[in-house]
């Protein structure tokens, strides 16, 4: 037999996979997904096996030199692997990074034996004392020695050492207790004492009429190990109450559950219910971990310790092999498309991982996508509705204050009178109050009073931001000016145009002194560990107005917030983009969603100057049908997802004129081959220079994928990219690039 093995060569993945004999002594050793130690040139290299042949026309193959670990990744894993690198035509090795922890790719020394599956019976020969006879057979039992480590005597020091680093990566406890855990049905599996238990029954939760219908249906689902969900619940419809339901059913049945959250900063939240629930069976994973406590996770999962992992996009890649159920929630947001090669979607992937795992998939969200909404609405995702919400609260009355009437009348500040006066009629009865704007720093815009000169960039094509600690800053590339005041052409006095979050805190705290303020945005949340302070501060009331980008507009629960302020609801209505009314549309109905989730009294004040346009209409209705009816339309008019697939090719490069010809020649190329794909371009990128790199793209727009992979596949046989210039390929773009 032969097997296609992914090497890791000098600690980069290799693209296309090698082939190499199997000697007859490991074929009862080597599976899909084994990792292995095989020959590259005149020395060795680690590897994983990805495929397996009876016959290549290659002369003179190498044979594998030995297993490291015969189960390092599931079969199904493997299978979703390879499907990734061709949906999205990028090269295997490039993909495989995601499914791996970060110590497996420095091959540390001690994961040699750490990550291995071992010998069922141990030799006591081998060891030197009982003691550390029996640590070893624990630690193969558990698959956490490789059979190369068990072929040495272990000193007692070394058994020492080898403890240490379990405890420190949270293998074992500090007592190192050996034993799994043993209790009556329904309490180990929640990993709850007894006590603990009966706790969790005060705090039982009744599900409303619709709840209840929604987990029936998910738990057939499970059962039978298919099917596919659109959970569409209101804000505070109780989804996550669904969510939990459902994970519990799972366990029952002895499989494995992936929890998606789209923000690192509604992770605690999540992670906090679950836990609460389920205890120490749950995890946190995503890219943000520091390479030891990932790695210390993704053993854990693939153990079999952890059952249920929750986190953002990357969590999707854990090693399950009993995979039951994965619930991506808020799944409309963007940050579920990696903008990063291999630019993948979480949820296209996750619908595939369900169907080559028998696993249910729910797409959870009050705003649905509107691709998403589409195949419910065409039979391909099963529609939940929750209508209501849940804990006594009702949807909160919606205002809009027309900003123009505002600047007639004279009035200066970014708050209106309206806002104004309810802020403080808000902090007065001790409620809180939130207030969106999705844009930090302290001025957008800089200009010149007298030359109308605009600070920007050197490095990208965009206007320098004003940050409140007096520095000019480029949001894209990351580059610092200091404040001169003054204009550096004519010496005018510069103006500072427009409002960020740090101007409206500074206002804020001029007009309501005696409040207690906090901002979040990616200015003032440096580390997640930032975030869970002021997100335990505003939650526990020791806060009274919490101001903030996206990040708090979406999947937050704050019992205490009656007042929810959108300062400016236009920002990102007129971006040169299809999904531009529907984003709009999306950030203030979850933002709107905030308010009085525990009271009738929830209301929201949105500030614009587009009253009259659609996305704001519906969205201070809540209507959610009357957008996707008036949306579908539209993108049908257009040819826009979901009536079209889309792929879009990106050049750039240090010098502009390269870039241009190098896309013009592709597009000839494109043109040359005669498909049915439609080619709008070559142009310009929406901001055309990046980081030192400008940006030239063409968008393709086909019927289905297949043809346009086709006619992509054909393009990039005939064309051949110039050096210095970066090609970018991307399937269903969701982005600006």
């Amino acid at each position: 037999m032969l097997a296609s093995v992914i090497i890791n060569s000098n600690k980069q993945w290799v693209g296309q996979p090698l082939i190499y004999e199997i000697p007859s002594p490991l074929i009862g050793q080597v599976h899909l997904g084994a990792w292995v130690r095989v020959p590259v040139g005149n020395r060795e290299a680690d590897g994983v096996i990805v495929g397996f042949s009876q016959e290549t026309a290659i002369q003179g193959l190498k044979s594998i030199k030995e297993v490291l670990d015969p189960e390092l990744l599931p079969a199904p894993v493997v299978e979703l692997l390879l499907w990734m690198s061709e949906y999205y035509l990028c090269l295997p090795g490039e993909t495989l990074p995601l499914f791996l922890p970060p110590a497996l790719k420095r091959r540390q020394c001690f994961w040699a034996w750490l990550g291995g599956k071992g010998r069922d019976e141990l030799d006591p020969a081998l060891f030197i004392n009982p003691l550390t006879f029996e640590v070893a057979t624990y630690l193969a039992k558990r698959g956490r020695v490789s059979q190369r480590s068990l072929r040495r005597r272990w000193s007692d020091k070394e058994i020492g050492l080898a403890l240490k680093e379990l405890e420190a990566r949270g293998f074992v406890t500090r007592q190192w207790n050996w034993e799994f855990k043993e209790g009556k049905k329904g309490v180990s599996s929640l990993g709850l004492k007894d006590q603990e238990f009966q706790s969790l029954e005060k705090r039982v939760i009744h599900l409303t009429s619709e709840q209840q219908l929604a987990l029936k249906f998910l738990e057939m689902g499970i059962k039978e190990g298919k099917g596919n969900f659109l959970l569409h619940g209101v804000t505070g419809s109780g989804k996550t109450e669904v969510y939990l339901r459902a994970i519990a059913s799972t366990l029952d049945l002895d499989r494995e559950i992936i929890v998606l959250v789209p923000e690192h900063s509604l992770i605690p939240q999540m992670a906090g219910r679950l836990k609460e629930a389920f205890g120490d069976l749950v995890v946190v994973l995503h890219g943000d971990l520091p390479d030891g406590e990932r790695t210390a996770v993704w053993e854990k999962v693939r153990s079999g310790e952890a059952k249920i992992v929750v986190g953002t996009r990357s969590a999707l890649f854990a090693p399950f092999a009993k995979l039951g159920l994965i619930v991506i929630d808020e799944e409309h947001s963007p940050t579920y498309k990696n903008e990063a090669n291999p630019r993948y979607d979480a949820r296209e992937v996750a619908l595939k991982r369900g169907q080559i795992q028998e696993a249910v998939v729910v797409l959870g969200s009050a705003t649905p996508s509107t691709e998403a909404y589409f195949l419910a609405s065409r039979g391909h995702l099963k529609l939940l509705a929750l209508k209501q919400r849940v804990a006594g609260g009702q949807l909160p009355k919606v205002e809009i204050i027309d900003m123009r009437e505002e600047y007639l009348e004279g009035r200066s500040g970014y708050l209106s009178a309206r806002l104004q006066e309810e802020i403080q009629a808000t902090l007065q009865r001790g409620e809180q109050v939130l207030l969106f704007l999705n844009r930090r720093g302290y001025a957008p815009h800089v200009t010149c009073r007298s030359c109308g000169y605009v600070p920007t960039c050197t490095n990208c094509a965009v206007s320098l931001t004003y940050h409140a600690d007096g520095k000019l800053r480029c949001h894209y590339c990351g580059l610092v000016q200091n404040w001169e005041g003054s204009c550096p052409q004519c010496r005018g006095s510069l103006a500072l145009l427009g409002a960020g979050t740090q101007r409206v805190e500074a206002e804020i705290r001029v007009l309501f002194p005696e409040a207690r303020v906090l901002r979040a945005d990616s200015d003032s949340l440096k580390s997640p560990r930032r975030w869970r302070e002021i997100y335990n501060l505003f939650l526990s009331r020791q806060a009274d107005i919490l101001i903030g980008t996206q990040t708090i507009a979406k999947g937050m629960d704050f019992p205490g917030v009656s007042l929810v302020g959108v300062i400016n609801a236009d920002i990102s209505l007129f971006l040169p983009d299809f999904r531009a009314r529907e984003r709009t549309f999306q950030l203030l109905t979850q933002v709107a969603g905030r308010s009085g989730r525990r009271s009738d009294r929830g209301l929201v004040l949105i500030q614009t100057f587009n009253p009259e346009d659609p996305a704001i209409m519906l969205a201070s209705r809540q209507d959610y049908e009357g957008f996707y009816r008036l949306e579908i339309a539209s993108r049908q008019a257009l040819r826009y997802p979901p009536f079209v697939k889309l792929a879009r090719l990106g050049l750039a490069g240090p010098y502009e004129g390269e870039v241009i010809s190098a896309a013009f020649s592709l597009a000839r190329v494109l043109k040359e081959i005669g498909s049915s794909v439609e080619i709008l371009g070559p142009a310009p990128a929406a901001i055309p220079k990046v980081k030192g790199e400008y940006r030239w793209q063409l968008t393709l727009k086909a019927p289905g994928w297949h043809l346009l992979k086709e006619a992509l596949e054909k393009a990039l046989e005939r064309y051949c990219c110039p050096p210095g210039i970066k090609l970018i390929k991307e399937i269903g773009p969701v982005n600006l690039w």
